[in-house]
């Protein structure tokens, strides 16, 4: 018995080891207002902190303090989460008295000195009780160790993971674990849904024999054979089997067992297609390999149960009452407003009174009385016939809220010619006209936007020489910018002047010679830090920064920050939502009064560039307005048309839709702790809805009468309800929703192209289904004599162009696909098509998230994921019920847990808090820019801005001290490597590193290997005067680009993985020891630079804080009493210990560990705000927890060797060639540029290496 467990438990060891390689580095905490619930494995936080390398056995405060930290980590950023001990891993640490006590210490304090949920009851993750918590809280992930102090926790660890996968719970490694100044990251394992053989079996069956039984039913057509069932007779006999499967899922033995008998038998013609399905039953049973639970092979059909059912449906269940259809009332209704809210004017008295009938008619008789006093009778019978059997507010609340008037204004802004705007976007265009600054917060699909094309033709308008620059936040953007201005704007410009140019990464066009410049934020950066495009910067006009709220993104968030800093000109910023938009206006505003001031100054100074310019050029200026240093918050929160949500599901055989009402998502926690939400919006219907529940709910509630539709101040006796008194009504109901918990009721309230594909399929069946039978055998034919052809054609097509077939033959369906390793003219055909009205479904991921315009009726959310988070929510499902275009948008949900759907209706999206702003890169490309700008003084006004106006430090002094030291630093690193001179003028490498600046640390690194003459000698062609070079020096370099610009880490048990591979070698081998000895000096250098700047910032640290422990606040400050001789015997006065933790000089460590960046994030003082993260280091080895090596991936290097997508996907478990690729490219182009010599080793061997990886890619 105990060999076979252990097989047991190898196995789940294995099965775990081959999903972790699998494992996603993501973001963790995607900042909700309540962020995703998860749990912690006690005993996992426990190995982790116990694990710490510099610990010292019996530093037990010392340990605490890591615990602490570890919690403080997820808690500052946002988490909730609660931690999990399990009894039954007690019994591990029996063998080790010391860790039992220091961890039954561990939970005490938990529970007692921290507001953490703490739970010990459970004694394993099997039990009953677990599930049934798991089932009611529903957490997103959780954190756990993938290795035990022993095997016995090992496997007791590796069967908390599996299970925690097999119940659709994703799982989180503490190895590999970190975090920066606002997120936390680690390795994300996705849950693994369990198959059932009973349903799959049932799937397979029931989709087979009806294909069968058809095929023989159209040959018996027409014959004059015994009556047989027909085909829709026959499907639903399938449905009731169905029916019964699912019903073997959820009822026990004994309730089968009382099943009652049915003494009807199956008659002839019935038991005919059971024995077809009998076959087909075999046949998917025998001559089908099925993966999936083995456990009920035995019990996989029960004809008793099938009987049943089928008696059910067909004999008692047929009592469906019919209710009576409201839409023709709903249509009368509505023209009814329109006659009276638009044309009353010409309406006369006996109009009037056919008015007043049609009100009487649907049972509004008072409305009918206003409307008109000489109706004389009733006619009862019409009334009966028509009568809508409710109030006239309920009714139009409910049947016809989505057509309910908007507040529009009627007169027209001579600004605007083809609508009339609202009074906000009139604010817009007046703050385009005063030159003023604005932040806009509005909904997708408000008209935001339109203020940016205004700004545009103004600047057109004013002069041939002004700018405009637009900054997408994606490439798919841009393109999409780049052809509404074509399509908006036409202009007579000099020779040489286009109305719109494009720069992005990879694409530019007309870039200095345009007035129209789209952007992507980074390209813009170039421009304005490139010392000799600062004439052209001067032209800009106005900038506008589309989805702002990048700003609090993962990556390139710094850019967007510099950009705002950086620019003189007026700006708008437009954003969907941001939870602080009073914080960011005011630090706007700020960097505004900086410029003010900047700009005073330089025009006071004689014979500046500024001064001249602007005297020689004082005629064209006169004319134009004073410039305005405003920055305005403009709010919106209105969207025009309803959203409402449904959560989609598979019943039996049907698929159901239900409707998600917004306060399904609310708690009493939550509206105690945060309100409710701002953006959760109610539609008419579903205001109501909230009433009839709160009634029911109270029945004696004091303002039922108050609040009833049809006595509602605003509703009673209105023959025409706004949507203005819909959102009142729904105002006063969620404020009464607050007072009832205020008065205590609180327990009254309380993949993508394979889909695509499918949808295809299903499109075609239904299509055929309804062609005549000689059409589909003259289109047979037809394809029968182009297949021939087909498969001659397909032979010659590369895979590139395969994929583009399946598009065209997509899109002829009305079908497309979006994401984004799609060609841009794929992704560009795609939205093209869905804009024009030809593609009517797209399958997309987060592609679509950031403005592409692509209007739809409705948006589906399928499956869940990390990446969903409550922003992208947000900018996709406002794409559904476009203004203009539908009434109503709908949302629906589909394979996503109902705690996430709430989560993401509920919770608020980032705060805009702003990243660590500087790198030592950034600090070069400044003074480069400072050092070599043809206008010194304005330069060096951007320089002080960039530096001086950071976000992170915005009413922060504490902060921005620090960064002044940083700074300090940098500047000290850049002079001794001989990137800067004493006088701070760039010299040396300092173009190639600049350039390089995305790759930092490896653009130093690169710069350490070329001044060392490492990679000329490595560059050594097969004999001398050739310019090729052998395969072993392609795969070397290689190798060591690959260990600086395309490393990708995986956990550290992936080397104990058992599978063989293939074709690739997978993990990365280390730096050729020249090479690693290059990266060890600058590493070295490096560390030294960090811990001075470490050493000197500790006079920032607040001590007071640092004498108590992160999470719990226990104070261990003590009193410093005049020491007795045993005190001072005891005591080291040698030790320096400025700069590091008290907790952590329990274990030794001192100052000197600071100049090691492995201790840095254990040692530091923690209040400095300062981490490893932000020192420029390139890890020659990386380490988790437990000091296990964690090995870069080799997928690089193993495409270049084997060339094989397939053998990449498969052995590697990881895609990027097209990043390699590129960054080879420009690489390649950068040396070739800053080297004088053309014919030199190292860009020749570059120049070979791309086209090797060119000639590789081309296949796949």
């Amino acid at each position: 018995f105990f060999l076979v467990a252990q097989k047991c438990l190898d196995q789940i060891s294995d099965l775990i080891l081959e999903e972790i390689p699998k494992a996603e580095y993501a973001s963790l905490l995607n900042d909700y207002v309540e962020s995703e619930f998860f749990l912690i494995d006690g005993d996992s936080l426990f190995i982790t902190c116990i694990s710490e390398e510099k610990l010292q056995l019996g530093q037990n405060l010392h340990f605490f303090y890591i615990m602490e930290r570890f919690l403080l980590d997820l808690t500052s950023k946002g988490g909730k989460y609660v931690i999990v001990f399990f009894k039954d891993a007690e019994h591990v640490y029996l063998s080790h008295p010391h860790l039992l006590s220091l961890r039954t210490t561990m939970i005490l304090h938990l529970q007692n000195n921290t507001d953490i949920p703490i739970y010990t009851e459970f004694s394993n993750c099997l039990e009953h009780e677990w599930q049934l918590f798991l089932k009611d809280r529903y957490p997103y992930f959780l954190i756990v160790s993938d290795e035990g102090l022993n095997k016995s926790q090992t496997n007791f660890i590796n069967i908390l993971i599996i299970h925690a996968l097999s119940k659709s719970i994703n799982v989180v490694l503490t190895s590999g674990q970190e975090s920066d100044t606002i997120r936390v990251y680690g390795y994300l394992i996705h849950s693994i849904h369990k198959n059932y053989i009973r349903l799959v079996l049932c799937a397979v069956t029931c989709s087979l024999g009806l294909q069968m039984y058809r095929e023989k039913f159209k040959k018996k057509f027409g014959t004059k054979e015994n009556r047989e069932l027909t085909l829709q007779e026959a499907t639903d006999l399938i449905r009731m089997y169905c029916l019964s499967v699912v019903f073997l899922s959820h009822l026990s033995l004994s309730q089968r067992a009382q099943v009652r008998l049915i003494n009807s038998d199956w008659n002839k013609e019935v038991f005919t297609f059971i024995q077809w399905v009998s076959i087909t039953f075999s046949f998917s049973l025998f001559f089908s390999s099925w993966e999936v639970d083995l456990t009920h092979l035995p019990d996989l059909s029960d004809n008793l149960l099938w009987k049943n059912v089928a008696h059910y449906c067909e004999v008692e269940n047929d009592q469906d009452k019919k209710t009576k259809d409201l839409s023709i009332a709903a249509q009368m209704m509505r023209m009814i407003h329109v006659l009276i809210g638009k044309h009353q004017e010409l309406l006369q008295k006996h109009h009037l009174k056919k008015l007043a009938k049609c009100l009487q008619y649907l049972g509004f008789e008072n409305l009918a009385y206003t409307l008109s006093t000489q109706i004389t009778e009733s006619d009862n019978e019409k009334i009966a016939k028509y009568s809508v059997e409710m109030g006239a507010a309920r009714f139009q609340l409910q049947c016809m809220g989505h057509y309910l008037f908007r507040d529009e204004r009627s007169d027209p802004d001579p600004r605007v010619q083809h609508f009339i705007p609202d009074t906000w976007q009139r604010e817009l265009l007046d703050v385009v006209d005063n030159n003023e600054s604005a932040l806009i917060v509005a909904p997708t699909s408000s008209g935001k936007t339109y203020a940016s094309y205004y700004c545009m033709e103004k600047v057109l308008r004013e002069s041939n020489e002004g700018v405009v620059v637009y900054v997408s936040p994606t490439k798919a953007l841009v393109n999409q910018v780049v052809g509404t201005i074509y399509n908006r704007f036409t202009k007579k410009l000099p020779h040489g002047l286009v109305v719109c140019g494009v720069f992005t990464r990879d694409y530019r066009h007309d870039t200095m010679n345009c007035q129209i410049l789209v952007t992507v934020p980074q390209c813009l950066e170039i421009l304005l830090l490139s010392p000799h495009r600062q004439e052209w910067v001067k032209k800009i006009k106005y900038v506008i920064f589309d989805e702002v709220h990048c700003l609090g993104g993962e990556i390139g968030a710094e850019v967007w920050e510099h950009l705002l800093v950086m620019i003189r000109c007026p700006f708008l910023a437009l954003s969907v939502t941001i939870s602080n938009p009073e914080h960011l206006t005011d630090w706007l505003q700020s960097v505004k009064r900086y410029w003010q001031n900047a700009e005073s100054t330089m025009e006071e100074i004689p014979n500046s560039f500024t001064t001249a310019r602007k005297g020689t050029r004082k005629a064209k200026i006169q004319n134009t307005k004073k410039k305005s240093y405003t920055v305005k918050l403009v709010l919106y929160g209105e969207r025009y048309n309803d959203l409402e949500k449904y959560v989609c599901s598979l019943k039996d055989d049907s698929f159901i839709i239900d409707h998600y009402h917004p306060c399904a998502a609310l708690t009493v926690s939550h509206i105690e702790n945060y309100g409710i939400p701002s953006d959760i919006a109610f539609s008419p219907r579903e205001s109501i809805q909230l009433y009839d529940t709160m009634v029911k709910v109270w029945q004696e509630w004091p303002r039922v009468q108050e609040l009833d539709p049809e006595e509602f101040v605003y509703f009673k006796n209105k023959i025409i309800i706004t949507k203005a008194d819909a959102r009142k009504y729904e105002q006063e109901l969620k404020k009464e929703l607050t007072v009832w918990i205020s008065l205590g009721q609180s327990e009254k309230v309380t993949k993508m192209e394979t889909a695509a594909q499918n949808i295809f399929r299903n499109v075609k069946k239904k299509q055929m289904s309804k062609q005549d039978p000689n059409t589909e055998r003259e289109i047979r034919t037809l394809e029968e004599k182009l297949r021939k052809y087909d498969k001659i054609f397909e032979k010659c097509l590369t895979p590139y162009q395969r994929k583009g077939m399946l598009q065209k033959k997509l899109a002829r369906r009305g079908i497309g696909y979006h994401h984004a390793s799609m060609a841009y003219k794929e992704r560009q055909v795609v939205e093209m098509l869905f804009r024009m009205g030809y593609i009517r479904v797209v399958t997309a991921t987060g592609s679509l998230a950031l403005g592409i315009n692509m209007p739809c009726k409705s948006v589906v959310f399928n499956e869940d994921s990390v990446f969903l988070d409550a922003l992208n929510y947000r900018q996709m499902s406002g794409r559904a019920g476009r203004r203009g275009q539908d009434v109503l948008g709908s949302v629906f949900f589909y394979d996503i847990p109902l705690p996430k759907v709430e989560k993401l209706i509920k919770s608020n999206v980032p705060q805009l808090k702003g990243q660590f702003p500087l790198s030592i890169s950034l600090i070069l490309r400044l003074m480069l820019l400072a050092a070599k700008a043809d206008d010194k003084l304005d330069a060096r006004a951007k320089v002080l801005s960039v530096l001086s106006h950071s976000l992170m430090t915005f009413k922060q002094p504490k902060i921005e001290e620090m960064l002044k030291i940083y700074f300090i630093f940098s500047l000290q690193f850049l002079v001794k490597e001989g990137y800067l001179d004493e006088e701070g003028n760039p010299m040396g490498f300092t173009g190639l590193v600049t350039h390089l600046h995305y790759h930092e640390p490896s653009n130093f690194v690169l710069v350490s290997f070329l001044t060392k003459g490492l990679l000329h000698k490595l560059c050594q062609p097969i004999e001398k005067g050739s310019t090729v070079f052998s395969e072993d020096v392609m795969e070397t370099l290689v190798l060591v680009l690959a260990n600086l610009f395309g490393r990708k880490y995986l956990p550290a048990c992936t080397t104990e993985f058992k599978g063989t591979f293939s074709q690739s070698k997978v993990f990365l081998d280390d730096l050729p020891e020249d090479f690693a000895a290059a990266v060890h000096e600058y590493n070295s250098k490096i560390e030294k630079n960090f811990g001075c700047f470490l050493l000197t910032t500790t006079k920032l640290a607040d001590m007071e804080q640092e004498y108590q422990l992160p999470l719990s606040r226990t104070d261990f400050t003590g009193k410093n009493d005049d020491p007795s001789e045993l005190t001072s015997h005891l005591m080291n006065s040698n030790k320096n210990i400025t700069a590091v933790s008290p907790f952590a000089c329990l274990s030794g460590m001192m100052d000197e560990d600071l100049f090691s960046a492995q201790n840095i994030n254990k040692a530091v003082l923690r209040t400095i705000g300062v981490n490893a993260k932000n020192a420029t280091l390139l890890w020659l080895k990386k380490y988790d927890y437990a000091e296990r090596r964690m090995p870069l991936n080799a997928y690089a290097l193993d495409f270049y060797k084997h060339g094989s997508l397939i053998a990449l996907t498969r052995d590697n478990w990881y895609i990027h060639i097209k990043f390699i690729n590129f960054s080879v490219f420009i690489y390649r182009i950068s040396l070739g540029e800053l080297c004088d010599d053309e014919n030199d080793n190292v860009v020749l061997a570059f120049k070979q290496l791309s086209k090797g990886y060119a000639a590789r890619l081309h296949p796949v």
